[in-house]
């Protein structure tokens, strides 16, 4: 289940890890001026119904909850033998609650930790999931963010057996170019698909900004693009992820932000 968290996520292609502002991309976080809640209606892949709430608080030590839901139905069950019509339908459902904390640790770098839950749930058969994610922030440059995660240190079970997750290594630059414009660039390392490379740029202005993200690996490749308005204390954010495979459909996630 690697899916982006939300909209704004969505529209890069999952590109960030240097910057600070998603804990599904690095645990590490910036501080940020407001606490906010969020929530977003997702469309994933094969039309994989699913939202996410968030809430962000925390001055000098930043700290999210999420929780995120899927729910795919209506799948046709189709038996060992070549037949006209399936045996049925079912259905399946997932959940995850994640945790996330930073601090600066009276240095000039951020470090961040996150623990993360998932229960899922087909026929007769459930599976569960604990992992811990930790990453780093630190500045190259006056004007280029580094960061570092390692995701997945954890295990799941399935039916009470239990195995590793695959993990993932990752590493990411952000670089602010002129006219309040940011390059991202990440490198991940995903033990059962090898290196997926991303690379997105996102806009910095007052009212609306623009992202766009593309992803590379050897087993696919994707792009994607989207927008967020920004009104007082509001903010909303549109994401469209174009896959080399249209069959699966065009993922699409809406997200609406209130500062508090």
């Amino acid at each position: 289940m690697i899916i982006p968290e939300n909209g704004y996520v969505l529209s890069t292609a999952g590109t960030g890890i240097a910057e600070g502002t998603s804990s599904n991309l690095n645990p590490a976080m910036y501080k940020l001026k407001n606490s906010y809640i969020q929530f977003s209606l997702n469309n994933w892949l094969n039309n994989i119904q699913g939202s996410q709430a968030m809430v962000y608080w925390g001055d000098d030590i930043p700290q999210s909850f999420s929780v995120q839901t899927w729910n795919a139905n209506n799948i046709p069950l189709w038996g060992n033998n070549p037949a006209s019509e399936s045996l049925g339908d079912f259905s399946v459902h997932y959940i995850s609650a994640s945790y996330s904390i930073s601090h600066d640790l009276k240095t000039p770098y951020r470090f961040g930790l996150s623990v993360q839950t998932h229960y899922s749930h087909l026929f007769s058969e459930s599976i569960s999931s604990i992992s811990l994610n930790i990453g780093a922030l630190f500045s190259l440059t006056s004007f280029i963010e580094a960061g570092l995660v390692l995701n997945n240190i954890g295990y799941e079970s399935t039916n009470n057996i239990k195995a590793e997750l695959p993990t993932e290594l990752g590493f990411g630059l952000g670089i602010d170019l002129p006219f309040n414009v940011s390059l991202l660039t990440d490198a991940i390392y995903i033990s059962e698909n090898g290196i997926d490379t991303r690379i997105g740029v996102k806009t910095h202005w007052k009212s609306i900004n623009l992202h766009a993200g593309t992803s590379i690996n050897k087993k696919r490749n994707a792009n994607a693009l989207g927008f967020s308005f920004n009104y007082r204390s509001w903010s909303i954010s549109y994401g469209i992820y174009n896959h080399e495979n249209s069959n699966l459909g065009i993922p699409q996630f809406f997200d609406i932000r209130r500062y508090i």
